[in-house]
This record gives C-alpha cells, structure tokens and sequence, in this order.
C-alpha cells in the first residue's frame, strides 16, 4: 500500500529572512572599505614601489625635492668611506633590500624620516661619467663614478679603498660632465655637498666585498669644479623610483624599487 507521504508534494524551501541580505551587505560593503582602506595605505606608504607611484602621479600626489640650500639643508650625520665600509659591508641581503627601500622611500618623501639622512664624505678618484637618461631616477643630469681613496695613516699616501661612489647630478648644464675626467679628484663634504645616501650595494671582490655608495645632493645651486668652473644643480622636476641603481652597468645588481 502505497504510503501517503509518497503522494505529498515536497515541502517549499524556505527564504532567508529579510534581514539575511541586509547583513550580507553589509559585511561585502565593510570588506570593500577595509580593503580599499588597506591599499590606500599601501600606495600611499611606499612610493618607493613604482607601480605605487604612477598611481600617485595620476593623482597628483607626488612632489619633486623641496629647494634647499646648504644653510638649511636637515642637519644629519655624515660618513667617510671607512664608516660606510664597517657599517654596510657584512649586512644581509634581505637587511640592504630594506635599507634602499626606506631611503628611497624617504627621498620621495621630501625626508620626513631625518634619521635616515646621512651625508657622504671623503676623497674620491673619478672612474667614470655619464649622461642620465629616462631608465635612471632622474634627468637631465650626469653621473660620476669615483673609488675612495684613503690614507690609512698620517704618514702613508691616499690608497684605493673597497667603496666606490656613484655622484648623481641633477642639472641642465650636462655639459659640465667633460669637466670631470677619469684620474680627477672628487672631494666631498658634508656641507657645502649635502650629498645625501640614496642607494647601498655590494659586489663581491678578490679578497673584500666591494661596497658602492649612490648618493643625490639635496641642496641645490652652484657646485664647484676646480678653482674656476662652476655648474648649477637643479631640483628634480620628475623622479623615477623605478631608475637602475647602481647607475653604472657593469655593477650587477636589481633595481632599486623592485621589491
């Protein structure tokens, strides 16, 4: 016989209560804003990524280096070629990755952060000089490459030292790059130079790594060759944290901003 709940229709499936969408709405819409929150953050918080800041440039929030003379350039402390060696020359990988991130970060930032301003100083060899194009963090300027050269004692001549330094010059007078020539002295100082640290990387040598050191002034106006030439530096009008540093080919290493 047959059972009279085999003959029944199936019962009719309830619908969430009004409420059920509302909520459900609701948690979407709150994980949307935590989201966008959340990137915001991310965008706005390192612009040393590139992608980060094209997107900040679309949205003209991006500002080129504030105008600062040597009188008023952020006190800070500086560093000969000898300090940069001990301070940089045994740190980790991962350690150098996150120190050029933050001081990328710091010099599109106008250097909000001023613990992490440190002036380069010390007597350079020129080694090279080229041009900036559109692949480095700026242009138009040059860029000059030089090996420290240190007197390990008063009574010792200047000798070659495992740090090189990669001077970037913002300028439109890119003609004042052939009056440096390999074999000239570089001497740098903290002021009137203000040749602010940008970028740390480390190559391997014979017996001691090689340390490569790329600093970008921060003060701007007349910079001095010699006893009678003389060039303006200029404030960057666009940067491009995307740039190759080391400026230089031959120095294997990533991009600044690749992380």
């Amino acid at each position: 016989m047959p059972n009279r709940r085999d003959k029944e229709p199936p019962p009719k499936k309830k619908r969430p209560p009004a409420f059920y969408w509302w909520t459900l709405a609701n948690v979407l819409a709150l994980c949307l804003a935590v989201l966008t929150w959340l990137l915001c953050l991310h965008i706005f918080g390192h612009p040393e990524i590139p992608r980060n800041y094209e997107i900040l440039r679309k949205l003209h929030r991006t500002v080129p280096p504030e105008d600062l003379s040597e009188l008023n350039a952020p006190a800070a402390e500086s560093a000969d070629p000898r300090a940069f060696f001990r301070r940089y020359a045994a740190l980790k990988d991962e350690d150098l990755k996150l120190l050029n991130a933050a001081l990328m970060r710091n010099y599109l930032t106008n250097l909000k952060e001023k613990n992490l301003i440190q002036y380069a100083e010390g007597d350079y060899r020129i080694d090279k000089v080229r041009l900036l194009g559109p692949d480095d963090v700026f242009q138009p300027g040059f860029a000059v490459r030089a090996q420290a050269m240190v007197r390990p004692d008063e009574l010792t001549d200047a000798a070659p030292w495992p740090v090189m330094i990669e001077y970037l010059f913002p300028t439109n007078e890119t003609s004042a790059s052939s009056w440096m020539s390999p074999g000239d002295m570089l001497k740098v100082s903290k002021f009137p130079n203000c040749a602010m640290l940008l970028h740390v990387s480390r190559s391997e040598g014979e017996d001691t790594p090689v340390i490569c050191l790329t600093v970008v002034p921060i003060a701007f106006g007349e910079f001095q060759v010699g006893k009678n030439r003389a060039f303006t530096l200029e404030v960057p009008k666009e940067l491009n944290p995307g740039g190759f540093l080391p400026v230089f080919p031959e120095n294997p290493d990533k991009p600044a901003a690749s992380n």
